[in-house]
């Protein structure tokens, strides 16, 4: 019997929270490939990041992060888009990061993301990158 959208995407949650980040990747990618539509797509979007991000994954998590955006009303679009030019710091493509961190700031202004994406540029001045 095949799990359903609810348990795959719960499967895949409570092993990300109980730091079993290879397992939650492996169950957030089977939601997104049962389900690309689905209720949580867009969570499991982003938590598969979260899990690539943990495991130095930052190409896959950049992918993920950035397929966030196929959902515009989500309420992960501010978290993914930071993360995105967190990943892109660690990538070493710093112009990148600081435009996208940039882009938080200015578009989600009063979201926490943005105080987060501040702090990055920050610290890249303080690196000089």
């Amino acid at each position: 019997m095949f799990a359903d959208e609810a348990s795959v995407y719960g499967d895949a949650f409570a092993a990300m929270k109980a730091g079993r980040y290879e397992e939650a990747a492996k169950g957030f990618q089977l939601y997104l490939t049962k389900y690309p539509k689905g209720p949580r797509a867009d969570n499991a979007s982003y938590w598969l990041g979260e899990a690539q991000y943990v495991q130095q994954d930052y190409t896959g998590a950049l992918k993920s992060f950035q397929s966030v955006s196929a959902f515009p009303e989500s309420r992960k679009l501010p978290d993914a888009l930071l993360k995105v030019g967190y990943c892109q710091y660690e990538l070493k493509a710093f112009k990148n990061a600081r435009a996208t961190l940039q882009r938080v700031i200015s578009t989600y202004p009063d979201a926490d993301a943005a105080k987060l994406a501040q702090t990055r540029i920050d610290r890249m001045n303080e690196e000089r990158r």
